[in-house]
C-alpha cells in the first residue's frame, strides 16, 4: 500500500464532528440543457437550501468533464487536478455524492464525484467541475438532505495546503 504524507501541518484534531438536526430528505428532478451542478445549485437555493449532502441518483449527460488527481510537481500539495477528461454523449450518470456549502470565496459550491460510462460503455469517475456536465434529453435526479444547525465551508486545510469542506454550527 503507498502512503502519502502532506507537505503541511496537521489539523488537529484531525477528526471534526458537529451534530446536524434531521430533516425530511428533498427529491430534485433537472430537465434537460441544464448543466448539472449549476441546476442543482439553483434549484437547492430555489427551496432556501444553501448547505446539504447530495445524492445524484442518475443524470443523462450530452456532454462533460470531469478532473482527476495527479502528483503536484510544485511540492505545495502530494496531489492536484489534472487536464478536464472530456466525454461526448451519450454518457450515463451512475450515480455520485457531493456536498453543498460555501465555498472558500463565500459562494454556493456543491463539490461532486461521481461515476460514469460513456458511449463505448467504459466506465469513468471523478470530481465533476460546475459548469462542464450538460443534461441530455433525459434530464438528472437527485436525493437531497438539507442540512440544519451544522453544515459544511470550504476552509483551508493546513495540512493539505488546500481548502476542504469541514463540519461547521451554524
Amino acid at each position: 500500500m503507498r502512503t502519502l504524507v502532506q507537505p503541511g501541518a496537521p489539523l488537529q484534531p484531525r477528526r471534526l464532528l458537529e451534530w446536524a438536526a434531521p430533516t425530511p430528505d428533498l427529491r430534485v428532478t433537472l430537465a434537460a440543457g441544464q448543466d448539472l451542478l449549476l441546476g442543482l445549485v439553483a434549484a437547492l437555493a430555489a427551496r432556501s437550501v444553501s448547505h446539504a449532502a447530495v445524492q445524484v441518483l442518475s443524470a443523462d449527460i450530452a456532454r462533460m468533464a470531469y478532473l482527476t488527481g495527479q502528483p503536484d510537481r510544485s511540492g505545495e500539495r502530494v496531489a492536484t487536478y489534472g487536464a478536464p477528461t472530456w466525454l461526448e454523449g451519450p454518457v450515463t450518470l451512475l450515480g455520485g455524492n457531493g456536498i453543498l456549502g460555501p465555498g472558500p470565496d463565500g459562494d454556493t459550491l456543491l463539490h461532486c464525484h461521481a461515476v460514469m460510462v460513456d458511449a463505448a460503455g467504459r466506465l469513468h469517475g471523478g470530481h465533476l467541475p460546475p459548469g462542464d456536465c450538460l443534461l441530455a434529453a433525459g434530464g438528472a435526479a437527485a436525493l437531497v438532505t438539507p442540512l440544519r444547525e451544522a453544515a459544511f465551508a470550504a476552509a483551508f486545510d493546513s495540512e493539505t495546503n488546500y481548502p476542504l469542506f469541514q463540519p461547521r454550527r451554524l
